[in-house]
């Protein structure tokens, strides 16, 4: 827990550095938002589309579909805020050297090369729409105000949940946090994972956009995949656990299979990914030979 604390407050200063970086120059960092702004608009487009229609797409009403947006839009958040810029930049860092200058900090290396730079505009610019969105379609939900068979009493009943009271309203907030936190360790893993093979190949710019176009297999209810599409993508390749598994959860859909592979998946892949690291750190050579 200490060592969790210390990296904790080392990553802050870093995101402190990052910010005072961005400053200096702010007519990009107003661009970077802007850029970002746009990226949320066309998400809405989705939201948009689901209501004109006014029809359950796969089973889902567009209150549900809005959860579902929104929590990909949070956890874009994260993505672009936090962990794209790392990802793109570690192949740079081996192929010139500067990989060498991670290696001597008293510092785990794979946090600090992985968490190193941060955007914080674009992450609290996702993560807050996100958060407004799903606030917004629970809401609805819970109040009656979605399309016949999905307001609160349906909710309730699908949850098993009492259909008044606070508790729902705690359970549903706790449980998407804990799973949007669960969904956002999972990420980290799969982005890094083939990310380590970077120390064998050292070019390896084509791994980092191949685990960027993963992304976006999340932006849509995973039920439009099949169920071998969503068997792959729950157990092999965990892409939907980390949106789907905290919208759904809300949504009181969540089997009981996939909720305990919800919370037991990030030990198994964080613990892969650092084995992974490990393996892959034997083959780099340094900026010096």
């Amino acid at each position: 827990m200490r060592e969790i604390l210390r990296h904790l407050k080392i990553w802050l200063m870093l995101v402190r550095l990052n910010f005072m970086s961005q400053m200096e120059y702010r007519a990009n960092f107003v661009s970077g938002i802007l850029m970002e702004t746009g990226y949320l608009a066309a998400k809405l487009m989705y939201v948009l589309v689901a209501y004109e229609a006014g029809r359950r797409i796969a089973g889902f009403g567009p209150d549900e579909i809005l959860v579902f947006v929104g929590t990909y839009v949070a956890l874009t958040g994260f993505y672009a805020g936090v962990f794209a810029a790392n990802l793109f930049q570690l192949s740079s860092l081996v192929r010139d050297g500067s990989f060498d200058t991670i290696l001597v900090k008293p510092v785990n290396d794979q946090f600090l090369a992985t968490f190193r730079r941060s955007d914080m505009g674009a992450f609290l610019l996702d993560f807050v729409a996100g958060l407004a969105m799903v606030a917004i379609g629970l809401v609805r939900l819970r109040a009656g105000d979605a399309a016949p068979g999905l307001g609160a009493t349906g909710l309730a009943a699908s949850s098993g949940f009492a259909a008044a009271g606070p508790g729902m309203g705690v359970l549903m907030v706790a449980g998407w946090g804990l799973f949007a936190a669960s969904g956002a360790a999972v990420g980290y893993a799969i982005w890094v994972m083939p990310m380590t093979l970077v120390f064998r190949f050292v070019r390896a710019d084509s791994l980092a956009h191949l685990a960027d176009s993963f992304w976006d297999f999340n932006n849509v209810p995973m039920v439009v995949y099949g169920k071998v599409g969503q068997a792959i993508g729950v157990f092999v390749i965990p892409i939907f656990v980390i949106t789907n598994f905290p919208a759904l959860f809300a949504l009181g859909r969540l089997p009981p299979l996939w909720l305990a592979w919800g919370l037991i998946s990030p030990a198994v892949f964080l613990s892969l990914t650092a084995w992974l690291w490990k393996r892959g750190l034997r083959h780099y050579a340094s900026g010096g030979n």
